[in-house]
């Protein structure tokens, strides 16, 4: 099996977290992290800060598939408007520097997401960043992933799921189900991935 880099950006004007995944016969993550925001800062600043270290993220690992949640609104129509600002940002990132970038790219409900990796379409962040530690073989207890934003964690889950969904929407003969995922992927040392 060809290896596949996968990309999960978990959208935010404030926060936004990244993962990098190469799916082949074995799964692993390569990169996380999460780049942060000041507040202090006008939005327009922000969002060009987020489309240059996204657009860098993008040209470092030229991934195959990548996956963005979908908008959501919220009761609060002024925060869903910024974070629809931030999903076009990395929207535009991805346009802007990979070929064939709508075969490419998924969009994912947080539901679909919820569900794909944690079995509920509801689950607690919590849930999620538990069923997340099970399936790639994360150490949840240690130092460094207990202090770890829940922005990376939803990025690992935006990046697991973009993989099912593009192999399954493109008719792909690979048959990779979140169990062999689980099987396959290789522990990693959360000290030598990404930056937080």
């Amino acid at each position: 099996m060809t290896p596949k880099k996968v990309l999960g950006l978990d959208p935010g004007s404030l926060k936004t977290g990244y993962c990098v995944l190469e799916i082949s016969t074995h799964a692993k993550i390569l990169e996380w992290g999460v780049w942060k925001f000041s507040p202090k800062e006008a939005l327009g600043e922000r969002l060009e800060q987020l489309y240059e270290l996204s657009s860098a993220l993008v040209c470092k690992w030229n991934p195959q598939i990548v996956g963005i949640e979908k908008a959501v609104v919220f009761k609060n129509i002024p925060s869903s408007l910024v974070l629809s600002e931030a999903r076009g940002v990395l929207r535009l990132a991805v346009h802007s520097h990979l070929d064939k970038a709508a075969d490419r790219l998924v969009e994912l409900s947080p539901t679909l997401i919820k569900k794909s990796n944690s079995g509920y379409g509801a689950a607690s962040k919590d849930d999620l960043r538990r069923s997340l530690g099970i399936r790639w073989g994360l150490n949840l207890a240690s130092e460094t992933l207990a202090s770890m934003p829940s922005d990376i964690f939803d990025a690992l889950a935006i990046a697991t799921s973009a993989a099912l969904v593009h192999n399954r929407t493109h008719g792909l003969k690979t048959r990779t189900s979140l169990r062999t995922l689980s099987k396959r992927s290789k522990r990693m040392d959360p000290e030598s991935q990404g930056s937080v």
